[in-house]
């Protein structure tokens, strides 16, 4: 998970901005920082990536050489006054999103005037500055470390709850499921009974620090009563191993807890049914991180919990980490695509790895 984001350009200060990640690198792990343009993957959207990269840190250090404000591209025009350069896009987005942006000074640069700069990156002028010297590179390093640390947002890490209260949550969970099965006002109930299937309410530790929101269940897991069998299970498991997950200490289920005919989108009248269901089981979890995976449950999450990002699609809001509140505390909430899009899209299953590193400062 990137929490601290590097800010540069290559022409400018590409040494300086080596030696500071090579620093920082004894105080932080280097998936918490992003410094280079390089990791964005072919294809991909580099506006909307670093944005969300940006979006998702707590600190954006701007390292500013003397040529930062001023360097040019073949033409004769100053770079940082063109719609896509990428370092006022990240500034921009770093002021933006209220982030605490550092410039950091090397080279003898100087703090360039709001005049100067376009008026979205204007405000980087306001921000108190830290210069980096080369004879005392260590010290002033270690000043930033210590500004960074103040600044880190906590990652909420679920305390275990004891046997009594797994036991107790274990129950309740059972007693949901009883209800649901008994649930014959479902707009699928009928759908159920006739093609002799299950509801799935879903699977995993009653106590789980991280629950996954599928869409519904498909045929083949209403037919078995279990969640996320088959290929899209495969792919969510192996997703979960890469990031050391254990399947059994989270818990999966979906926004529908029954099958829709011919694995159809949901309804507004079947959401409305199950979410209070959905409600009721992370009422009993009390979980820390909640991923919803594709965009109905997506759209559902952030609606529900008022989140400023509730206009927003999944291919804007998958991989991002968003701050919410529950009646049982603080929580994040982390939009994925379903796993079931590498299944049909290949290349989506890098997308799916990427986003799902996110979850690691929650194990």
């Amino acid at each position: 998970m990137t929490r601290i984001f590097i800010s540069y350009r290559r022409q400018d200060s590409e040494g300086h901005v080596g030696r500071l990640y090579d620093h920082l690198l004894k105080h932080f792990r280097a998936e918490d920082i992003f410094m280079d343009v390089a990791s964005i993957e072919p294809g991909a959207d580099f506006v909307d990536a670093l944005e969300r990269a940006v979006t998702a840190c707590d600190v954006c250090l701007a390292v500013i050489g003397a040529q930062w404000a001023t360097l040019t591209d073949g033409a004769g025009e100053r770079r940082l006054h063109q719609w896509n350069d990428f370092v006022r896009i990240e500034i921009a987005s770093a002021l933006r999103a209220n982030k605490r942006v550092i410039p950091l000074l090397v080279g003898g640069a100087k703090m360039p005037h709001p005049a100067d700069l376009p008026e979205d990156v204007a405000g980087i002028a306001r921000r108190q500055a830290v210069e980096l010297t080369h004879a005392r590179f260590t010290q002033d390093v270690e000043q930033i470390v210590a500004v960074i640390r103040a600044n880190l947002s906590e990652r909420p890490i679920k305390p275990k709850a004891d046997a009594a209260q797994v036991r107790q949550k274990a129950a309740q969970i059972k007693a949901l499921q009883a209800d649901l099965l008994n649930a014959v006002a479902s707009p699928l109930y009928a759908h159920r009974v006739a093609n002799k299937l299950f509801p799935v309410l879903g699977d995993g530790s009653p106590d789980a620090g991280i629950v996954f929101i599928g869409e519904a269940p498909g045929k083949y897991e209403a037919a078995e009563g279990r969640v996320f069998v088959g290929p899209s299970g495969e792919v969510l498991n192996e997703l979960l191993a890469e990031i050391g997950l254990k399947r059994d200490s989270v818990f999966i289920t979906n926004l529908l807890l029954d099958h829709p005919p011919e694995s159809r989108d949901p309804t507004p009248e079947e959401i409305a049914f199950y979410a209070p269901y959905v409600d009721r089981l992370l009422a009993v979890i009390e979980p820390k991180v909640i991923v919803p995976l594709g965009r109905f449950a997506v759209q559902y999450l952030v609606k529900k919990l008022d989140l400023p990002e509730k206009r927003g699609r999944i291919g804007d809001l998958h991989g991002r980490v968003l701050a919410a509140r529950m009646p049982h505390g603080e929580i994040h909430i982390v939009p994925m695509y379903h796993p079931a899009v590498a299944l049909y899209q290949s290349s989506q299953r890098a997308v799916l790895k990427k986003d799902f590193e996110q979850l690691r400062a929650f194990v």
